[in-house]
């Protein structure tokens, strides 16, 4: 039995959601998993992470960013410009990369500019060091901290102690469920699919967490009682790279005769991994800890590849991997210098890689499909 109709891993499908149409919170968006959501929540905030899931063209955002952008970050402006974002109630921008960093002044300039759009939200951005050292994250705990004075002033709140211990607590909960699902996708008989994994990460980004937990909770039933999918003849891959924000591409993958089992993604495993400590004296400290040190970090993290590597490592050996998809977007930079040093390590273990480059939306699938079943052909 397939799940991927289930009603809450449909909301991974679009944008807008019930939950979105019903809240009386402010929704706050915001581009990258480095923004402190457990900030949000403790005032008073529903985070809801931006993608752009569905968006099959940027027509528009080409107007005002070159394609040597990165095409997610184009097609989420894509879709901010045709109204659907205009939910947002504050948008959370960071320099993960350059091409998001920009979303910050080209919202400004022109997504909350347009005839019609008569709504204050207002802008927040936090820097993000670029090496793990102890003076970087004294600044970027000064960062974090100099946001909640923004939020409580922009939004005329307090966020206490108790609310952040309270936040951290429900994250840390929403996490480890987390865990306990993908630790089933890791079975000699998987008990779900790497689409449905996929979709279950993005719907979860997409409503409030004391929601996703009980929906997590329920799922977990569901999935611990269901039995293995048959994956006879399917090989085991990890799935590596660029932000992957909808499921053409792991149907694409999944109907060539293989099974993800795991990922190295940010909309996955790379952001479930560390808990906040709610044991430490400061609990706004204790947020950003788990940020700035958390394992595996994004590639735009300087001298720490040997972690992510160790990190992929260790999951080829717990999963089985018979291969690795090693994956980025257009102009990724960052990724792109990442799977190029993955590619020649791994080879040198003797694992199978694939490296490709692609649009975030699939355009020519029938090229893609071919390439990923010879190589698929090609593990022995």
């Amino acid at each position: 039995m397939r799940l991927e109709s289930d009603p809450f891993l449909s909301l991974a499908n679009k944008i807008p959601n019930q939950h979105i149409e019903g809240t009386d919170k402010k929704i706050a968006g915001y581009y990258c998993t480095y923004i402190p959501e457990e900030l949000l929540e403790a005032a008073g905030m529903f985070p809801y992470r931006i993608r752009a899931t569905d968006n099959t063209d940027t027509d528009k955002a080409d107007t005002y960013m070159v394609r040597f952008t990165c095409s997610f970050v184009r097609s989420t402006l894509n879709l901010a410009l045709d109204g659907e974002y205009d939910f947002l109630d504050g948008l959370f921008i960071c320099n993960s990369c350059d091409h998001s960093r920009r979303m910050f002044e080209i919202y400004d300039m022109v997504v909350f500019k347009r005839d019609g759009f008569n709504k204050l939200v207002p802008r927040f951005y936090i820097a993000l060091p670029h090496i793990i050292s102890e003076e970087g994250f004294q600044w970027f705990y000064e960062e974090i901290r100099e946001l909640k004075e923004k939020i409580e002033k922009a939004y005329d709140v307090e966020i206490t102690d108790e609310d952040l211990r309270s936040s951290n607590a429900l994250y840390n909960q929403n996490r480890h469920l987390l865990r306990k699902i993908f630790d089933l996708r890791m079975l000699d008989s998987p008990k779900l699919s790497g689409t449905e994994a996929l979709q279950l990460s993005i719907a979860n980004s997409s409503v409030p967490k004391d929601i996703a937990n009980q929906e997590l909770e329920r799922l977990l039933k569901i999935f611990k009682k269901r039995e293995g999918l048959d994956t006879q003849g399917k090989k085991r891959i990890l799935l590596i790279g660029s932000v992957v924000d909808n499921i053409q591409l792991t149907k694409l993958v999944e109907e060539s005769d293989a099974i993800i089992i795991s990922d190295n993604l940010c909309f996955g495993k790379k952001t479930i991994m560390d808990d906040v400590d709610n044991t430490m004296a400061n609990p706004l400290k204790a947020i950003a800890k788990r940020l700035y040190f958390r394992n595996p970090s994004c590639p735009r993290t300087m001298d720490d590849h040997d972690r992510r590597l160790n990190f992929i490592k260790q999951e080829i050996q717990k999963g089985a991997i018979d291969g690795v998809l090693l994956q980025r977007i257009n102009n990724c930079d960052l990724h792109g210098c990442d799977n190029m040093l993955f590619e020649h390590e791994l080879k040198n273990l003797n694992i199978p890689v694939f490296n490709f480059d692609r649009e975030n939306f699939q355009a020519d699938t029938t090229r893609l499909q071919t390439r990923i079943e010879a190589f698929l052909e090609m593990i022995s």
